[in-house]
């Protein structure tokens, strides 16, 4: 096949031209992403039940659900969540089942359980689940200062949202903020005691003068007439003219005399806030495998079209543009596609400047520019044949996959350099022209450069065998380097001889550079001869120690296990994300006006940390009190323009977004807030230059805002879109998980965890996710006395909802707006601020005077308890209760010692719940044999995530590690076995070549020098191992053991030539020494802007810094021990007898 290549120049250059081509294409084409397409197969089911309280919510809907549902073939575990009024219901299943099939079948079992559920149930929605898109693309905001919450809503959720969705990928479910539209006939209490009328009456007459019935046509003589009345009132004051009933003396009752009909809106259950500003915004999530930027960009794109149509389609009722829409604008706000472009941008530019860098090496070493320019092309056709082959298999250009490619910039041109330098060792022979000498150099270095690409390609095979995050993150980052690398080889076996052969011409003798010596080696230049000098003084010296030599590389290597048990452990390398979030939970049963000024309080204190976002609001209201007080001297108005640049120059703040409480619809799938006590606050920093970083900016904030509002709940998250998408969604690293039926009791087992985890140094926000002392005002209902007045039960309630929550709840009835065909709830409810106090509750007439007898009120019969405290939330994971303890980790500490720590905390004799691990058939460890499990808890890997509380008051509770903790621990058993097998298959592989089972021993010998220069790099640089390290460690296997298999291969070939060992392995040595040199040079040049976190690569450092270790070592040591080791191990082939074909 080379000398193919080389008789057919013509046909190697027409491929690698259509291998540019073709990969230009696909990198046009390719779609770009922050993190791999995670196809997942998870179910989301939302039911909604307007008012029911969680305990029942709970059990008789999202109980119902998840035992028909978890009848799904293929369901891995089930998460569920009930508040007031909504259940939401996860399936996940097992990765064989495909994502259609996990709709279909929960689609199917939830219809089926229609059936069962409480009358007045919404239908079940079911939609795919993405975990880890738990955090939105981008917010887009609706903002109209002619505008009230609810037109700003009514524009966002019934056209915006849908303008959305029909963007290809676009999840845009909810709306935040705002207000529901609804038309409400609001009730006077006192009015309705003086008419003796009970608010029912009210809603049934409501009902009689609002009435949607079709009325058809009517055919008159000869032609045919459609029939229209004004059952449905144009207009909402009409109403207020209706009768409610007419009165013993004639005269009727109207709807004005005991209230008024009102377009109002429903009480108020969520406020978000923009920069300072009442607004109204719609958080777009992607699908499953969607584009993150080709979204974000489309989304931008539309927003134009899509205003431009709201004005022209909003008219007032004589047909006349609304005025109010020329103050409308949509904005993309919190866009986390610039993040993605950062990062995606920051890769490609590592990857230049390692590419860069490496061509500027070979130059400093061959110098010769066309041997150059031969190597150095390897590295972009590589590329794009990677490219191609990721466009092909349906992958993203993303971190990792971009990660990977830039990672193997320095391994693509390897074996393009050592055929260049073979080449030029036998063009320098003298005695062969240029084909031959291309011919023979490549064919001289073709079989060992396949092993080694053989090798470095069996070191990916372990990532089939891994699963969950570590599958899904290094799958894709494996095919880049395999495409890159096969490509590499065939690059370095075929193109690259063809080149040398065209430009590479040899140095005739005598001139510069000397004369080739007895192998053939022209040593390049003067400048290097005093290095291969010294290293072959070296080299001898340490023959001639050899045992002094081995026992120092024992020596070094123990003391690396030292280093790496000291080394602390999380699952993924910290980010700066330039974005945070701020949980806030004030006291259970804070109505949501208070948790506004709360809120309003708290945006204070970030703006005077990070500086105000907006401070051009036009409102004076609108201004941050600290923004006035910097800049305008304290001064209640708005900022003049100097004032506005000046506190624009100083601000670090991009963006402050505060969604205060839930709307309990449709957004309480999408919020972490279950109640008008729950807040999140999220910051966007602009990140300048010489800006504290975030997490520096959260922990100044943390301690400033626990010290200012002490009565108050505080949580931070310092993650953005690839925290998220990593642990799943989850708030915080550290996910203590309490599993048992009383909730009671379980909130006692977590206020102990609170307590030991508080104890424990490094841990931070510990708090717990379910509150269970909720108030609740309980009616208990007296039948006898209910049945002697006339009333029933069914009436009680209806009059206390209506009072309190109105009508819609139970009854809902529609008023149809002419204008634009939108239909509106309508209803009966008590004025909002005329409930003050529980007698207003007590003095609910149930039922109005009739024929004489009393008007009946809810306290004849009903008693009203008010010292009743309930869980706001209620959860479940595998149809059992658990509740939730989380903790972050302060800053400066890593994930695997604290959790350790917390461990052992909860594990002393004396600890109340004497926590004992037990198996768990979830872990990672627990897929293989008891043995190997025994072996990997020897050292340290096969860590518990399950535990039983011994304690004799709380049997039969358990507690669980999840989150992010148990990734890890399940990651780095997958990863370590990996390695294991990793070095095995290389060692295989070489076996195959050598035809020895010695040689590769020698070969291997590489891996664990490797591994000290991992663990040092690790160490000195306080670089955590996650598993991106470990990543680095396997791909590390399959870069160094190439140094040795170049090395071996020469010194056989010297031994055939009968050469004694150590004048084998002291020649190919020498030989060897430049081209192993340039490689290693390259691969750690190549890797340096990575490895110091160029442009914000964060999450890449640890991969980059892990191979660089191990190169460095693997270049340095192996150049004695090998030597050493192959003395002592090799035995020269006797002359006198040819080896066996099949044994060597």
């Amino acid at each position: 096949m080379i000398r193919t290549a080389l008789k057919n120049p013509y046909l190697v250059l027409v491929l690698v031209l259509m291998v540019a081509v073709i990969g230009a294409i696909s990198m046009a084409r390719i779609p770009a992403d922050l993190l791999p397409t995670y196809k997942t197969s998870a179910v989301q089911i939302v039911t909604f039940y307007p008012g029911m309280p969680p305990e029942v919510m709970e059990g008789d809907i999202m109980s119902r659900l998840q035992r028909w549902t978890g009848q799904s073939s293929g369901i891995e575990h089930q998460e569920a969540k009930a508040m007031q009024g909504v259940c939401i219901v996860k399936d996940f299943f097992h990765p064989e089942v495909s994502s259609s099939e996990a709709l279909a079948q929960v689609s199917m079992y939830a219809m089926s359980d229609m059936f069962y559920l409480p009358p007045g149930t919404i239908p079940p929605m079911v939609m795919p689940f993405d975990p880890t898109a738990s955090v939105p693309l981008c917010l887009v905001s609706v903002s109209n200062p002619d505008m009230n919450d609810s037109e700003l809503y009514d524009i966002a959720y019934k056209n915006l949202r849908n303008n959305l969705q029909s963007i290809s990928g676009v999840i845009a479910p909810a709306v935040n903020g705002g207000a529901l539209r609804r038309i409400l006939a609001y009730v006077d209490p006192e009015k309705l005691r003086a008419y003796n009328i009970s608010i029912l009456e009210v809603h049934a007459a409501l009902r009689r003068q609002n009435v949607l019935i079709p009325a058809g046509s009517a055919k008159i003589q000869d032609k045919e007439f459609y029939i229209y009345t004004n059952a449905i009132p144009d207009q909402v004051a009409t109403l207020n003219d209706a009768p409610i009933k007419i009165g013993a003396n004639g005269e009727p009752v109207l709807f004005s005399d005991v209230g008024e009909v009102q377009d109002s809106k429903q009480i108020q259950s969520n406020i978000v806030r923009v920069n300072g500003r009442t607004l109204v915004y719609v958080p777009v999530y992607r699908q499953p495998g969607s584009n993150t930027i080709e979204i974000v960009d489309s989304i931008k794109e539309k927003l134009g079209e899509i205003l431009a149509r709201l004005q022209e389609e909003t008219r007032l009722p004589d047909g006349s543009p609304d005025p109010k829409m020329a103050n409308l604008t949509l904005n993309v706000v919190m866009d986390q596609s610039v993040k993605v472009r950062e990062s995606v941008d920051a890769l490609w530019i590592a990857g230049i400047l390692g590419a860069v860098f490496a061509g500027l090496v070979v130059l400093l070493f061959l110098r010769n520019l066309a041997s150059t320019i031969v190597i150095v092309l390897a590295i972009p056709i590589a590329i794009l044949t990677s490219l191609i082959g990721l466009y092909f298999t349906g992958n993203t250009i993303n971190a990792m996959t971009l990660g990977g490619l830039a990672l193997a910039v320095g391994i693509l041109i390897d074996q393009a350099i050592v055929v260049i330098d073979n080449i030029e060792r036998h063009m320098h022979m003298g005695t062969k022209g240029r084909l031959q000498a291309a011919f023979d150099g490549t064919r001289e270095v073709s079989v060992p450069l396949f092993v080694s690409t053989v090798t470095f390609i069996v070191v990916f095979f372990p990532v089939i065998f891994l699963s969950g995050l570590a599958k899904y993150l290094f799958a894709p980052l494996s095919m880049a380097v395999l495409f890159a690398v096969i490509a590499s080889y065939l690059i370095a076996i075929f193109f690259v001889p063809v080149a040398a052969a065209k430009f590479m011409r040899p140095k005739k003798k005598g001139t510069a550079g000397g004369s080739p010596d007895s192998v053939g080696q022209q040593p390049p230049t003067e400048q290097l001869n005093w290095l291969v000098r010294g290293y072959r003084v070296l080299l001898l010296g340490s023959l001639r120690w050899k045992w002094p030599v081995l026992g120092t590389a024992v020596v070094l290597f123990a003391g690396s296990m030292v280093l790496m048990s000291n080394i602390g452990r999380e699952l993924f390398p910290p980010v700066d994300a330039g974005q945070f979030t701020v949980y806030v939970r004030a006291p259970s049963g804070t109505r949501i006006e208070v948790s506004e000024k709360l809120i309003k309080r708290i945006e204070n204190l970030i703006v005077e940390e990070v500086g105000d976002p907006a401070p051009d609001n036009p409102t004076a209201d609108s201004v941050y009190p600290t923004t006035r007080n910097r800049f305008a001297g304290g001064a209640n108005r708005t900022l003049t323009a100097d004032e506005v640049k000046n506190a624009k120059k100083s601000s670090n703040c991009a963006t402050l977004i505060s969604n205060i409480g839930v709307l309990l619809d449709w957004p309480a799938a999408y919020s972490p807030n279950t109640g008008a006590m729950d807040s999140f606050i999220l910051v966007q920093l602009k990140q300048k230059p010489g800006s504290a970083n975030v997490f520096e900016t959260v922990a100044r904030l943390r301690e400033r805002l626990n010290e200012e509002e002490p009565g108050i709940e505080f949580a931070f998250d310092t993650g953005g879109i690839l925290t998220a998408a990593l642990n799943m969604g989850e708030p915080s690293p550290i996910h203590l998980q309490i599993a048992g039926r009383d909730i009671e009791t379980a909130h006692k087992i977590a206020d102990q965890l609170v307590g030991a985890v508080n104890r424990v140094e490094g841990t931070t926000d510990v708090r717990i996710a379910q509150r269970a002392d909720y108030p609740m005002i309980e009616v208990e209902i007296d039948r006898v006395a209910a049945a002697d007045r006339g009333v029933t039960p069914e009436l009680v309630m209806k009059s206390l909802v209506s009072a309190t929550n109105s009508s819609i709840n139970f009854d809902p009835a529609f008023w149809i707006n002419p204008q634009n065909g939108n239909h509106y709830f309508l209803g009966t409810q008590y004025f909002e601020e005329k409930i003050d106090s529980l007698d207003t509750l007590r003095y609910i007439p149930v039922k109005g005077s009739k024929d004489g007898s009393p008007i009946v009120y809810l306290q004849d019969v009903a008693k009203l308890h008010t010292n009743r405290k309930v869980p706001n939330v209620i959860n479940h994971r595998n149809i059992v209760r658990v509740t939730d303890v989380f903790a972050n980790v302060e800053t400066g500490y890593d994930l695997g010692t604290v959790v350790a720590n917390i461990e052992r905390e909860l594990q002393k004799s004396d600890a109340t719940l004497k926590l004992r691990p037990v198996k768990d058939t979830r872990s990672a460890a627990s897929r293989y044999p008891e043995w190997l499990q025994g072996i990997l808890a020897a050292v340290g890997l096969n860590e518990p995530t399950r535990y039983a509380i011994e304690g004799s008051d709380y049997s039969g509770f358990m507690v669980e590690m999840q989150g992010e903790v148990r990734s890890m621990r399940d990651s780095f058993v997958d990863f370590a076995l990996g390695m294991v097998l990793a070095t095995v298959l290389v060692y295989l592989v070489m076996v195959g070549q050598f035809r020895s089972f010695v040689d590769p021993f020698i070969v291997l010998v590489t891996v664990p020098l490797g591994f000290i220069g991992v663990a040092a790099i690790l160490y000195l640089t306080n670089t955590r191992l996650n598993i991106q390290s470990f990543m680095g460690i396997i791909m590390m296997i399959g870069i160094v053991v190439e140094y040795t298999i170049v090395l071996l291969d020469f010194a056989n070939h010297r031994l055939t030539e009968g050469a004694t060992v150590s004048e084998a392995i002291v020649d190919a040595a020498i030989v060897r020494f430049r081209p192993i040199l340039m490689t290693s040079v390259t691969t750690i040049l190549a890797l340096l802007p990575m490895a110091i976190g160029f442009a914000g690569g964060e999450a890449d450092i640890p991969l980059a810094r892990t191979i660089v270790g191990g190169v460095i070592a693997a270049t340095l040591l192996p150049k004695f021990v090998v030597p050493c080791l192959y003395v002592i191990i090799k035995r020269a082939p006797k002359r006198d007898q040819e080896p066996e074909p099949g044994w060597a």
